[in-house]
């Protein structure tokens, strides 16, 4: 079904004139592992806004659980990279969400494949590791490696990079106050990460993010 939709909206997809380089990080730790779907959807909504080229417009795709993987370095195509979203899966239950390792990949590819000057954009997708909320460490290093990403590397000629996080875990308050306070900081934690607090998005907000991107792409 995805890929008869994929084909009836090819005459629509937008050429941007502004060049943008963009990097999706997904959470593909055991607490995300039934959302996969949900995030394929999202991932389409931006592909298939689109039209992808080498000199304007590329977008890559990198996983996180216990490190991370790229799961698709930056491309120009349109064709490549949804072939690579229609194949995600998770095929193992890992325990873990080094979103730093997430964000310092993401920083190393845009050093190596993007160019000076393209706006370049990350998108981080994620429940905000509960998991290291709820043992009150664990996630001081995804604010450093942000920090670093955000403010690039001027004297190397390093772009800065902004941020927008999406938010996929639980919505819904927890009747007991410690699970609500552990998901009320996975929230906060996400909201930091973001460039700033209206670069945050709960999961189901995804089509605001994609019509802002379509404004950027235009120069708008």
């Amino acid at each position: 079904m995805n890929v008869i939709w994929i084909q009836a909206q090819t005459d629509d997809r937008v050429l941007p004139n502004c060049p943008m380089h963009i990097i999706i990080a997904l959470d593909f730790s055991a607490s995300e592992r039934a959302f996969i779907n949900e995030v394929q959807t999202v991932l389409l909504a931006l592909t298939t806004r689109f039209e992808l080229h080498p000199n304007t417009m590329r977008i890559g795709l990198i996983s996180f659980n216990r490190g991370a993987q790229m799961v698709q370095s930056m491309t120009g195509y349109n064709d490549e990279l949804e072939k690579t979203i229609q194949e995600l899966r998770i095929p193992v239950s890992v325990f873990a969400t080094d979103i730093h390792s997430g964000i310092e990949m993401a920083n190393e590819e845009f050093k190596k494949n993007s160019v000076a000057s393209v706006k370049k954009f990350f998108v981080i997708i994620s429940d905000g590791d509960p998991h290291a909320h709820s043992r009150g460490f664990g996630f001081q290093e995804d604010l450093e490696s942000i920090a670093k990403i955000k403010r690039g590397e001027p004297s190397n000629h390093v772009d800065p990079v902004h941020i927008f996080s999406l938010y996929s875990g639980e919505t819904i308050p927890f009747q007991d106050s410690w699970s609500e306070e552990v998901r009320l900081l996975s929230i906060k934690h996400m909201e930091n990460l973001a460039s700033s607090p209206k670069d945050f998005y709960f999961f189901d907000e995804y089509p605001k993010l994609v019509n802002l991107l379509e404004q950027i792409s235009s120069c708008l």
